[in-house]
C-alpha cells in the first residue's frame, strides 16, 4: 500500500557525511529528504516547503536545535521534531532525543512510529 503523497523530512546537521548517510537511508523507504547544514538554511527551507518532520542536531554552530525547533513551529505549527545529540541532555521541550552516533535502525523506528 503506497502513501497518498510522499512525506518531506528536513534533516539538519553540520556534519556533511552524516547528512549524506541519513539522506540515503531515508530515501529508500520513500520519504523525500531535504538537508541543511545549519539552522539558517533550515529556516529558509521551512519557509518555502511543506515539511512534515524536522530532524535536527541540538549542538550546532550559531543557532542550536532547540531554537531551530521553536522557529520551525512558528512557520509550521504541525511539524514533528526529532532531536539528535552526542551528549546526555534533558529536553525541556519534550519529544524524542536520539543519541549520536546515530543508529539508522533507531531513527527509522522513531520515524515509522509517527503519523504524518
Amino acid at each position: 500500500m503506497g502513501r497518498a503523497h510522499l512525506e518531506t523530512i528536513l534533516f539538519v546537521d553540520d556534519d556533511p557525511e552524516l547528512r549524506e548517510i541519513v539522506a540515503a537511508a531515508l530515501t529508500k523507504p520513500g520519504y523525500v529528504i531535504v538537508t541543511a547544514p545549519d539552522a539558517y538554511e533550515a529556516v529558509r527551507i521551512l519557509a518555502y516547503n511543506r515539511v512534515s518532520l524536522l530532524i535536527t542536531d541540538i549542538k550546532m554552530p550559531g543557532v542550536n536545535g532547540f531554537e531551530l525547533a521553536r522557529q520551525a513551529r512558528a512557520l509550521r505549527p504541525n511539524i514533528q521534531i526529532i532531536y539528535l545529540s552526542g551528549y546526555p541532555i534533558d529536553n525541556p521541550y519534550g519529544g524524542a532525543v536520539l543519541k549520536k552516533p546515530l543508529r539508522m535502525g533507531d531513527l527509522l523506528a522513531e520515524i515509522s512510529g509517527r503519523r504524518f
